[in-house]
């Protein structure tokens, strides 16, 4: 009160940290309701099926992407012309080598090169029958049709309900960012898988120009194991997120929902390296089994 006129002045409080809470709360909520619905539409474009990315809702098929048969075309001539350095360096092996190498004599090249023509010009309908056989997979978990973007186990904890519920609890708020933010590396990870795709689209010619060689089959053999593990890893990870939406954490908020949710995805981003493992499972055994034969024979031939 002011003397001698008995007006009651007002009084303010002022509290910094409740007002960083509040402005950070709502910079939190913000991002996440507007991240949601973007991240909703890339995964929904490359999550289900792999198809032509430049033309969304009309899936064509993979191999139609604009750009892709001209490159995988010019590379087929380019395997073709490496034939004759394939040619001459086997001659040149052959003449070289005392005892005859019979990994480069014309009658084992020759049916190679021209398998590995063939399939050099034959790629890209061959690989488009292995993203066909991915799809139908895909289609067979995801129960014939995409899944409801509703469904995931992440929809419910980043919906807009619970988002506005979790107001001013920054806990949740920082856990509902850190879900976006895994969101984002799963569909970053989805981009560089079509982009990894393509390329393998494009190099299919060389790499079956590589399988003649003995020399050069190991970049081959890459080539094989990197097309396997980015196109199957898709099944695999629709399989994780189809059990996900069976249990009955899916539909769940608060912190379990989000922490059942950051399991589902940290499942997801790690099927790429199962795959990888299996894949090399495969040259690990045939290793094993070439030691193993040689053992044997040069046990054979000692007691002998």
């Amino acid at each position: 009160m002011v003397a001698g006129t008995g007006v009651a002045l007002p009084s303010f409080s002022f509290d910094p940290l409740t007002m960083l809470l509040h402005l950070l709360s709502g910079a939190l909520s913000d991002f996440v309701s507007q991240a949601r619905g973007s991240l909703d539409s890339a995964l929904s474009g490359y999550l289900f099926g792999t198809y032509d990315a430049t033309s969304p809702g009309r899936r064509l098929a993979f191999t139609a992407t604009p750009g892709l048969a001209p490159l995988n075309h010019l590379l087929v001539l380019a395997g073709g012309a490496l034939v004759v350095a394939i040619f001459i360096y086997s001659s040149l092996r052959t003449v070289g080598d005392a005892g005859g190498s019979p990994q480069h004599q014309l009658q084992v090249v020759l049916p190679r090169v021209l398998l590995a023509l063939a399939l050099g010009a034959l790629s890209l309908p061959l690989i488009q029958q292995l993203i066909d056989l991915n799809n139908a997979l895909c289609s067979v978990v995801v129960g014939g049709a995409a899944v409801n973007l509703g469904d995931l186990p992440w929809s419910s904890p980043l919906s807009g309900p619970a988002v506005a519920s979790a107001g001013d609890n920054i806990f949740l708020l920082l856990f509902s960012a850190a879900l976006v933010l895994a969101l984002v590396i799963l569909a970053l990870a989805y981009v560089v898988r079509y982009t990894l795709l393509a390329v393998l689209c494009a190099s299919a010619p060389l790499a079956a120009t590589c399988w003649i060689l003995p020399e050069t089959r190991g970049f081959a053999r890459q080539w094989s194991r990197l097309l396997v593990v980015a196109l199957f890893m898709q099944f695999g990870q629709l399989l994780v997120l189809r059990v996900a939406i069976a249990l009955a954490f899916a539909r769940g908020q608060g912190v379990m929902g989000m922490l059942y949710a950051f399991s589902c995805l940290y499942l997801m981003l790690r099927v790429p390296g199962a795959l990888n493992v299996a894949t090399h499972f495969e040259s690990s055994a045939e290793a094993a089994g070439r030691r193993w034969s040689r053992a044997v024979r040069r046990l054979a031939a000692s007691e002998v």
